[in-house]
């Protein structure tokens, strides 16, 4: 069965862990977009040439390719063509200043996720790595390792600690979403509460027991807490 993600947190959680390559030949757009490829994922690789880009292939393994579409050297077009010869699952799209239609027919032959034009608008970015992240979590099993060294596998939507298995309930997956998206600061507790009973505030004594609960089957030490700041999720 299909594994569908249905919110945004989710999303934004699955992209944290996916591996972005980027081609592009001009340094400055280079340096920009790389730095908005960090907001969204921790892995990623910024190359200036399609060659460059085939030398570390194998040993990066992208989830999702940027590339620009004029290169110099071997075109973004030919580089596609090259990944589709033995990858036709990475999730891959263009930038270009080009609006010919003959680029954009050829380029979805080539089963991409997307043909985005410069400037590069941010928002149109976004849903676009989102969507590249929905079709790669279909195929890629992602996981992420708690400094106790519990698992959380994204799909089954389970932990795995001292080798037993536990089941997440749809609080516990909400949660845990959040404070693995804002793993680098500290989330207050209201901003939590917030986000787990959106409407109607949960009380102190639920709130509690929800984070004693995940506690309970990431391990305690995976949950920092500093009392009238707030929480934070601990990878390794």
């Amino acid at each position: 069965m299909p594994y569908h993600i249905d919110n945004d947190f989710s999303l934004q959680t699955t992209l944290k862990s996916l591996h972005i390559l980027y081609i592009e030949d001009d340094a400055s757009i280079r340096l920009t977009l790389t730095k908005v490829l960090h907001y969204f994922s921790n892995v990623v690789l910024a190359v200036d040439s399609a060659e460059e880009a085939m030398k570390i292939y194998d040993s990066f393994q992208p989830d999702i390719i940027i590339c620009d579409i004029n290169l110099p050297g071997i075109n973004g077009i030919d580089l596609v063509k090259w990944i589709r010869n033995f990858d036709d699952k990475s999730q891959i799209f263009l930038l270009t200043a080009y609006t010919d239609k003959s680029y954009l027919l050829e380029a979805i032959k080539l089963s991409l996720v997307d043909y985005l034009t410069k400037p590069i608008d941010f928002t149109v970015l976004e849903k676009t790595l989102k969507n590249a992240a929905r079709k790669v979590i279909q195929y890629k099993k992602v996981n992420v390792r708690f400094i106790s060294g519990a698992i959380y596998c994204y799909q089954q939507r389970n932990i795995t600690f001292h080798e037993k298995i536990y089941s997440l309930t749809a609080k516990e997956v909400k949660l845990l979403d959040h404070l693995i998206v804002n793993k680098s600061r500290m989330t207050s507790k209201e901003e939590l509460q917030s986000t787990l009973w959106e409407d109607a505030m949960g009380s102190e004594s639920a709130f509690k027991s929800l984070i004693n609960k995940l506690r309970s089957k990431i391990g305690k030490e995976s949950i920092e807490n500093i009392s009238g700041v707030g929480y934070r999720i601990l990878l390794a």
